[in-house]
């Protein structure tokens, strides 16, 4: 019995070629869709999920608070964990320290002890513990690195770095320089850490080197850097609230009088690491769950539009199948026996459109992974998880899909059916097909108004004024605790004429790399109740970024003791006017120095346009310029990038010159919502497209139906618009239906994403007029063309027609 059905299932699906071929279509692409957003959706929520202990595994965060508020921290201070090892009352089962570094200069030593090759690592590097391998669950190869990272100047390295900086074999026992500064030797070789995990290091230095490494000064709690994280494993059935105030009222018992209650702690879940952009990672990226389910959420509104599509072609196609059900019926087939039939039908058109996604979902897996910089790997036998979606997703396609079509063949009653006398506005309801019809274009429209709305936000980030010049800025991150070696030679630099300008700063205008530092105003003896942004900068810095200034003057090598504040600072502390500012008094940290207002400049964004701008103090100090910033003639690029190469040689033959230019640093802050825009995008069209095959797939059935009408109205003097406006109206009525209910869901939608921007757009009634007409225009050209084809048929054949 089963076996006829398929049987005849499939010989309906070739003798309806057309039908068939775009419901298989429609269906191919909207399930190549989900699987594709199945698969990041996967990918992104299994991070870090492999550590047979993560739901124990807490990072320790700082909360340091003021009277505008609490600011949270991913860092904690260095003394902290040697402070908990030594209260075993805290019943903290484990605990390891990290610090992080993203970029290093690594060269390799020969065995006449000098440099033989030199590499820039970009991968992250890490300073760790043995108690690392404890309690993360990273592979330790053929060698136990947990001895060898208890003592000082040691190394362990992943096997494709190890392959990288000793192609020629073992790298056990050889030996490398880390920052020109450390020189280590290789214990053991790793294997790679899982793409899949924010703790992504390509080398583990020993913790014990950090001491030899480090400025900081780690017995002391002066220093709070993001780069140094505490990570604890707790014992089983232990509330991490409560460990926390265990915690907070130790700390305060071991530490100076004048930060008790200040600072505060939290446990963060290992499992919230990923989806936290507030507190962030060491793998630099992260993604909110909010944009993880609504990648879930567009999938499931693509395999919906993909199955209205087949809903309506098959309510269609049943007037077609009206005598064939007749007779089935008058030879006995029972009502159940028909529904099994035809779900049997569109079971096959599932598969066959399943088969179909899993390859095209395998030829655009690269260029998702290139598109997203993800490394998800397709393979549905090794996948379990994968294969077990793919089959609830043709079961759940097919009843959704094939049901409703099912019943409505099923109770044609075969003395109608037999005489001809159904059409296609009885079939199926007319009313339920067109509610089809306007979900699947308002699904289209709220993907079409967000994507326009998104890029019209993306499009204010790269045109928003930012407060200074950032074009033709090349940035040069200097060697660490070696950033003064290359200042002598700014002469040198600028004695080419590529080279416009050169400053040395902390950091650029805009960048990640922060300060913050409490600070007293006009010799109080309390802090002022905020943090500020500290700018190290010396005295090129406001000519080279075109920073103005409200009042004052910009700072020079005679000065001492002299700031720069901004306008946000004026205001916060209080000041009328800039000009008052000026000569005023403040004493940054432990107010070992009393410095002089000098200035104010006007306001710059230090941070993404996310983020409010920082209420900032600028202030020399060449100890701590870790950028080179060199202004260039754009028309002599490659001579300004090759003169500065040159220079920096000089200053540091052992180090490898790279440079960025500001702009594409700028850039990067906005990388992830440049993705998702492109993502978004591409499916949005894809929806669309779908939608167009439906349509078209109805006007054709339409068009199929009305053959002799449209003979008659020919004959009767109609013209080719006229038969075009007659097949398109009631489609055009519909699609104005769907941007009527699309534009407050979009609007909606794009005003919670728009919340998380303290920089964005106004929402204008633009954007929502043209998607209405984008899709209204695509609805209009699929269906004249096949409104204009049976317009062109011979009036003659048209009305001989059965």
């Amino acid at each position: 019995m089963i076996k006829m059905y398929f049987l005849t299932a499939f010989r309906s699906l070739i003798r309806n070629k057309s039908y068939s071929i775009l419901n298989i279509a429609g269906l191919a692409l909207g399930i190549t869709c989900s699987i594709l957003l199945f698969l990041v959706v996967k990918y992104e929520l299994s991070y870090d999920t492999f550590h047979t202990k993560a739901d124990r595994i807490y990072r320790v965060t700082t909360q340091y608070s003021h009277a505008e508020g609490v600011n949270k921290h991913m860092g904690t201070r260095f003394p902290m964990a040697k402070l908990i090892r030594s209260n075993s009352n805290l019943g903290m089962e484990n605990l390891t320290q990290i610090y992080g570094e993203e970029t290093a200069q690594i060269n390799i030593v020969g065995d006449n002890g000098n440099t033989s090759k030199r590499f820039l690592e970009e991968s992250p590097i890490a300073f760790v513990e043995p108690e690392f391998f404890d309690i993360f669950d990273f592979e330790t190869g053929a060698i136990d690195p947990r001895p060898g990272l208890a003592e000082p100047n040691t190394v362990v390295l992943t096997q494709s770095t190890a392959e990288k900086y000793f192609p020629e074999g073992n790298a056990v026992g050889k030996v490398i320089k880390f920052n020109n500064i450390l020189t280590l030797k290789v214990i053991s070789v790793i294997p790679d850490q899982p793409s899949n995990s924010d703790f992504p290091f390509s080398i583990l230095i020993s913790y014990p080197s950090f001491k030899n490494y480090s400025a900081f000064d780690t017995e002391s709690f002066d220093v709070l850097s993001s780069n140094h994280q505490l990570y604890v494993l707790l014992p089983e059935n232990v509330s991490p609230e409560a460990k926390a105030e265990e915690l907070i009222a130790f700390m305060d018992r071991n530490r100076a009088k004048d930060r008790r209650g200040v600072e505060k702690y939290e446990l963060q879940q290992l499992s919230d690491i990923h989806f936290n952009p507030e507190l962030g990672n060491y793998g630099q990226r992260t993604i909110s769950r909010e944009i993880i389910w609504s990648m879930a959420l567009v999938g499931i509104f693509l395999v919906l539009v993909a199955c209205i599509n087949f809903v309506n072609l098959a309510t269609a196609q049943a007037v077609k199948r009206a005598k064939e059900v007749g007779v089935r019926k008058v030879l006995g087939s029972s009502k159940s026996q028909l529904v099994l039939q035809f779900i049997g039908e569109t079971f096959l058109i599932t598969l066959l459109a399943t088969l179909c996604s899993i390859v095209l979902a395998e030829l655009a897996l690269p260029y998702l992974n290139e598109l997203l910089e993800l490394e998800i790997t397709f393979n549905i036998l090794q996948d379990p998880v994968l294969l077990m979606f793919l089959i609830a997703q043709v079961l759940l396609v097919t009843l959704f899909a094939g049901l409703y079509p099912a019943m409505i063949l099923s109770h044609f009653q075969p003395i109608t059916a037999l005489k001809s006398k159904l059409n296609t506005q009885q079939v199926g309801g007319l009313p339920i097909r067109q509610g089809l019809v306007v979900l699947q274009f308002t699904i289209c429209q709220i993907l079409i108004i967000c994507t326009i709305l998104v890029n019209e936000q993306m499009d204010f980030f790269r045109s928003k004024s930012l407060g200074y010049n950032k074009d033709a800025v090349v940035t040069v991150l200097l060697p660490n605790q070696a950033g003064q070696k290359i200042i002598p030679l700014r002469d040198v630099m600028l004695s080419n004429p590529a080279i416009r300008n050169v400053s040395f700063a902390g950091s650029p205008p805009s960048s990640n790399i922060t300060w913050g530092s409490n600070f007293s105003f006009n010799n109080s003896s309390e802090d002022v109740p905020f943090e500020a942004n500290i700018k190290y900068a010396d005295e090129n810095y406001l000519d080279l970024f075109d920073i103005k200034l409200a009042a004052g003057r910009a700072y020079n090598n005679s000065d001492s003791a002299t700031v720069l504040i901004n306008e946000t600072m004026r205001r916060k502390l209080g000041i009328e006017s800039a000009a008052d500012a000026v000569g005023k008094k403040l004493a940054l940290g432990r107010r070992d120095v009393n410095s002089t207002i000098i200035g104010v400049v006007e306001d710059f964004h230090q941070n993404s346009l996310e983020r409010p701008i920082d209420p900032s103090i600028m202030v020399t100090n060449p100890q701590n310029y870790l950028f080179l910033n060199a202004k260039i003639d754009m028309n002599n690029k490659q001579e300004a990038l090759n003169h500065l190469e040159k220079v920096w040689n000089m200053a540091y033959p052992d180090d490898v010159f790279s440079y960025e230019f500001l702009d594409e640093t700028i850039a990067n802050f906005y990388r992830d919502e440049a993705r998702q825009n492109k993502l978004f995008k591409v499916f949005s069209f894809i929806a669309i497209f779908i939608g167009c095959l439906g349509l078209y797939g109805l006007v054709a059935f339409m068009a199929a139906q009305r053959t002799k009408e449209v003979g008659i109205r020919k004959v009767m003097g109609a013209s080719i618009f006229n038969i075009a406006v007659l097949f398109s109206k009631e489609f055009i009525k519909l699609v104005l239906i769907a941007f009527i209910l699309a534009t407050p869901v979009a609007y909606y939608i794009i005003s919670k994403w728009l919340e998380d921007y303290t920089y964005r757009i106004s929402i204008s009634y633009w954007p929502f007029v043209m998607a209405g007409i984008a899709t209204l225009v695509i609805a209009l050209l699929t269906m004249s063309t096949k409104a204009v084809q049976a317009a062109l048929t011979n009036p003659v054949v048209s009305l001989k027609s059965e």
